[in-house]
Order: structure tokens, then sequence, then C-alpha cells
């Protein structure tokens, strides 16, 4: 979450140099990523770079993929959605889900959230609370 008052741009430009560090977009070879409209956004905005993953190699977005799976099989396929609105709710809280609250074994146990702020120390554990998990 930016701060308030801060659009992304602002954010991502180093106060002292003034320089961009932009966030990198991995996406697959799909259509839409290709398209001459799609690159003509990532060249007018500079806050983005933007990677493709090799043809035929899906195991090069398997994080990606496997956050898409959790999704569909534990909140779209078990839930009656009417409409694109309740797609946009269920969707937008497993991302704060996934993000926030749990804790994933990649991390060392811990939140991707707290990871990407720093808050993270990867050497410790973070089990998720009232869990005795062994360690690995």
């Amino acid at each position: 979450m930016l701060p308030e008052g801060l659009d992304l741009l602002e954010y991502l430009t180093d106060p002292v140099t003034g320089e961009v560090v932009p966030i990198t977009l991995v996406t697959d070879n799909g259509g839409p990523f290709r398209s001459a409209t799609f690159a003509a956004l990532i060249e007018n905005t500079p806050e983005l770079d933007h990677v493709r993953t090799r043809v035929r190699t899906p195991g090069q977005n398997g994080v990606r993929e496997r956050a898409f799976q959790s999704l569909k099989y534990e909140r779209l396929y078990r839930e009656q959605i009417d409409d694109i609105h309740d797609l946009v709710e269920h969707g937008e809280d497993f991302r704060a889900e996934f993000n926030t609250v749990r804790p994933h074994e990649a991390l060392s146990w811990n939140r991707p959230r707290d990871v990407h702020l720093g808050l993270a120390d990867p050497g410790t554990p973070n089990f998720p609370e009232g869990e005795n998990l062994p360690l690995p």
C-alpha cells in the first residue's frame, strides 16, 4: 500500500538522485502482453519494466501460476459468484490474505508483505500462530 498522497512513480523515485527504480512486471507470452498497445503502455510508464517468460516454460512463472491455482481452488470454485463485482471482491479478499495474513514456506514462513517491506527476518521462521510446525 502506498503512503497517502503518493502515486507509484513518486514512490519509486529516489528523492536524492531522482532516479526511478522500476517494478519488474513478469508475464507469460500471451497475446495481450505481445501487443503494440501493451508495449506502448509499458514504454510510457517509467515505473514499470516488462519481462516475458520464455515460450513454453510455464515453470518460469511458477509463483504466479501457483497463487492463481490457490485462488481458484480455495475461493472461486467454492463460492457462488453471481457477477463481476462478486468476482472482484473474492479476488481482492484472497490477494489481501495471500500477501498479508498467510505465511509462506518458501519465504521461511514469513508473509510476502513483510518480506517486501524488509520487516521479515529470512533466517528466523515466523510460524503461523497456534501451530507447531517442524523446522526444515
